[in-house]
């Protein structure tokens, strides 16, 4: 893959300070081995999402969600965070800060042996602030909107860590965003 430093927002802006990691979105590719577990691990994660949706049909839940974007993997250097984020600025859907983003999922692909070797992933919810610390083979899901701030802490370590992470989409929300729709 080739990986380029990750940017915020829109501008493209880019800071090692505020995020550190490299991204890829990487090709799916039927006739190589990564392509096939790409595309067999985005079928279980849009499976999982359908299942979720009759259980989470409110309003500003998985109701409208038809479409994910791209997996994009990262990869997190030794020194590397990403500061605290939403990953869809919307309020009430209706603001221009709205891309659709419903939910998040991310997967990890290496551990982190210890919790001094930094690069959870910190959600800060209602109820307080849990951090979740990277296990091969783990998935975790969330709320992308502003009901989920979450960051990536400073990789403490000296090996790199690494993740797949996607985005399931509201195409009412978001009519234009860069999503394809779920076969399921």
């Amino acid at each position: 893959l080739e990986m380029q430093r990750g940017h915020l927002g829109d501008e493209g802006a880019r800071s090692d300070v505020l995020r550190g990691d490299s991204v890829a979105w990487p090709e799916v590719d039927e006739h190589t081995a990564f392509g096939i577990a790409l595309m067999r691990w985005q079928s279980a994660l849009d499976a999982l999402v359908a299942a979720l949706r009759p259980l989470l049909s409110r309003p500003g839940e998985l109701a409208g969600v038809r479409a994910r974007e791209l997996a994009m993997a990262s990869c997190y250097p030794p020194g590397a965070r990403y500061i605290r984020h939403y990953d869809n600025n919307c309020e009430d859907g209706g603001s221009t800060d709205c891309n659709g983003r419903r939910l998040t999922a991310v997967y990890y692909l290496t551990d982190v042996p210890s919790d001094t070797c930094g690069c959870h992933l910190r959600l800060a919810v209602a109820r307080g602030t849990y951090d979740v610390r990277p296990s091969t083979d783990s998935l975790v899901l969330f709320w992308a909107d502003r009901r989920t701030p979450h960051e990536v802490l400073p990789n403490a370590s000296a090996m790199r860590r690494y993740a797949l992470s996607c985005w399931y989409v509201d195409l009412d929300e978001a009519p234009r965003a860069p999503a394809r729709p779920m076969p399921c």
